[in-house]
């Protein structure tokens, strides 16, 4: 692997400064237990609550393919510092919305939707950007240590947060910790500003539908795609599934709640770290069936925990810790296989169109179970023996079938079914 020079590198340090800014502002706002507690004193129940942990990767996906057109045509970094400019502002609104009285919870969720549309601009965006200076070679290496340290800013930031905000915050400490967030956010901005422009050899087909074309019709891509949608949409609603369910059934303190938020994502800090290491031992076929097997366990195990107490929130937080390992392990594979497998000439489309089916499979897991949640679609039930399951625990056991049922998406994946891509073949290689 060829050692980049000092551009190359600075670019490098700059977006991985502005993912620092950038992951602890989102988690904030939507896939943390700040933004639960903070919507649910608003007086927003369940579904909406939950509502809110969804709308960022559901617009991803939805809006990320017209968004990869605009990009093609006004320019990746223009995009990206137009997209996180707006969401900027709406994340200030959001924080602002107890002074809206009793507007504050549409206030909230419709600032919560606005900032979710304005960053899939920016997902549209930064891929492609990353890719004018990351050589194949160097993908794995950057993309991990790069969520290691947002990760890693993202948990100092939350659990100094449940060391502060006590047992049962009132809703301005918790509006004081949005505005923090928000502020934070904004240094994204100015490190993107500050990346080096680099010269692309092929400009992308600005035919959007030609551009979606060329992407749907890569096969090895395709492939790909639909095992992260199905594989997303039976694992994403684990964790914030989990915190109402610490909230709403278990009757956990908030400031346990905000806790174990914070440690479910030290679990993603191993993931990234560890993943370089795991693919050179494993190879890559292997390191996605890995992978995919950790997922199972996270969701019985959440089936069977019953009551409130020390014992189970240590057990709690060991299997979100385990998901969260998961997950961002596999986010890092993904990312790096994403861009091995995007067309050339195309690949701001064809990397819309696998982030498609990404943040979609991710955004409806948490959607449906809000609506279910909100709907009491699964009211308490019996088990054989007696034991008793309502809401929560339905889902838990439906994520886990979801799970197994996504296992025979797995093996139709290029890195995983092809014999032309052998395991731990450099990404380059199998483009």
């Amino acid at each position: 692997m060829t050692k980049p020079d000092a551009k190359h590198l600075c670019a490098e340090r700059r977006a991985i400064l502005s993912s620092c800014c950038g992951l602890t502002g989102e988690v904030t706002l939507t896939d943390s237990a700040v933004i639960l507690l903070f919507a649910g004193m608003l007086g927003a129940g369940d579904m909406l609550s939950l509502i809110t942990t969804s709308v960022l990767p559901l617009f991803n996906g939805l809006l990320i393919l017209p968004m990869a057109w605009w990009a093609s045509r006004a320019g990746r970094k223009k995009l990206i510092l137009g997209a996180c400019s707006l969401a900027a502002c709406a994340y200030f609104m959001a924080g602002s919305a107890p002074f809206f009285g009793s507007y504050a919870v549409p206030v909230l969720i419709s600032m919560i939707l606005l900032f979710a549309m304005t960053l899939s601009g920016f997902i549209a965006g930064w891929f492609p950007m990353l890719d004018t200076f990351l050589s194949g070679g160097r993908r794995t290496l950057f993309f991990g240590r790069m969520r290691f340290f947002h990760q890693l800013t993202a948990v100092l930031f939350l659990f100094l947060v449940s060391s502060v905000i006590g047992k049962t915050p009132p809703l301005w400490k918790l509006q004081a910790v949005l505005y923090l967030g928000a502020f934070i956010f904004m240094g994204r901005i100015f490190f993107i500003a500050a990346i080096p422009d680099f010269p692309v050899e092929k400009h992308d087909d600005p035919s959007w539908l030609k551009g979606l074309r060329t992407a749907a019709g890569n096969r090895k891509l395709r492939r790909f795609s639909v095992y992260q949608f199905v594989l997303n949409l039976a694992v994403y609603g684990s964790v914030p599934l989990s915190l109402l369910y610490l909230k709403n059934e278990l009757k956990a303190p908030d400031n346990v709640i905000v806790f174990i938020s914070a440690a479910a994502l030290s679990g993603m800090l191993l993931g990234y770290l560890l993943i370089p290491r795991i693919i050179r031992i494993l190879g890559l076929k292997y390191t996605f069936i890995a992978l995919h097997a950790l997922y199972l366990p996270v969701n019985i195990g959440l089936f069977f925990i019953e009551k409130g107490s020390f014992a189970t929130y240590a057990l709690m937080i060991l299997l979100l810790m385990l998901s969260s390992f998961a997950i961002a392990a596999t986010s890092i594979v993904c990312s790096a296989e994403m861009m091995a497998l995007a067309t050339p000439g195309n690949k701001t489309m064809a990397m819309a169109f696998s982030g498609a089916l990404y943040y979609s499979g991710a955004g409806l897991s948490r959607l449906l179970a809000s609506f279910a949640l909100g709907s009491g679609l699964f009211a308490s039930a019996q088990m054989s023996g007696g034991m008793a399951f309502g809401p929560y625990r339905t889902l838990f056991l439906l994520y886990a079938a979801g799970t197994v049922a996504a296992g025979f998406f797995l093996f139709s994946i290029p890195a995983v079914a092809d014999a032309s891509c052998p395991a731990g073949q450099p990404e380059e290689k199998r483009a």
